[in-house]
Order: C-alpha cells, then structure tokens, then sequence
C-alpha cells in the first residue's frame, strides 16, 4: 500500500475505538456537570453555592429515605467543615439545634417555592419541623 496523503490515511498506532470513546465521554461527563440545585434562602450559617470556605454539600433531610429526596427537591446546603462535622456541627454530638434550624428552614422553604400545605410536606419528609 502506497500513503499518499500521511494524515488521513496513515496511522503508525492505531487506537481501539473504545478507548477513544471512554476518553470523549468522561470529557463531555465533566462540562455537561451539573450545578447543586438549592431553593434555600440565604442567611450567615451556611452557604446556597460551594466556595472555597463552605465546601461540604449538606442533605438536610440526610436520613437514607430522604437525602435523595432532599438533593431532587434542592433543600441542600454548603457548610463550613467545623459546621459539618465537627462538635457543634450538624454531625456532631452537640448539633441538634443547627439541625433543627435547618430543618425548619428548609420546610418552609420547600412550602413557600413549591406551594404545597404541611400536610403534604409531612406526607412527603415524614415529619413537621415547624
């Protein structure tokens, strides 16, 4: 076989076609990423977006029935990492009451933007913070 034309007709390492593939789809996976959906409102505990400070995403209803259904209805929040985990974070064995802030935070959030009654927030979270 004669190569007249060297770059489209010749390719000295070829490269399996599932690999290129892999490598388009991962980048394609990382500009098509989605941003954190949050209905919160602002206030000085914690953070509607992740920066560089408020860095770790909180599920504010997190139990294993409900963090999915928090992240799909945007009732999440960024929290500092003292305020995640650590003694008085939410986490922590002293976090009951910013828990429970934010709880009450984020029904009458889920209330207000999706204009739905207590009872339906209870029939959806399985309990009324309010």
């Amino acid at each position: 076989m004669i190569v007249k034309r060297l770059g489209l007709d010749f390719n000295p390492v070829p490269k399996p076609k599932d690999i290129k593939n892999s490598k388009r789809s991962q980048r394609d996976s990382k500009r098509t990423k989605e941003k954190d959906f949050c209905i919160m409102p602002n206030s000085i505990l914690y953070s509607t977006i992740r920066t560089a400070t408020y860095c770790e995403r909180h599920e504010v209803f997190f139990s294993k029935a409900y963090r999915q259904k928090s992240i799909d209805d945007g009732l999440i929040v960024f929290l500092t990492r003292q305020a995640h985990r650590g003694t008085n974070g939410v986490h922590g064995k002293n976090g009951d009451t910013l828990n429970r802030k934010l709880k009450r935070i984020a029904q009458k959030a889920y209330m207000d933007y999706y204009k739905k009654s207590k009872e339906d927030f209870i029939q959806r979270y399985g309990k009324n913070y309010l």
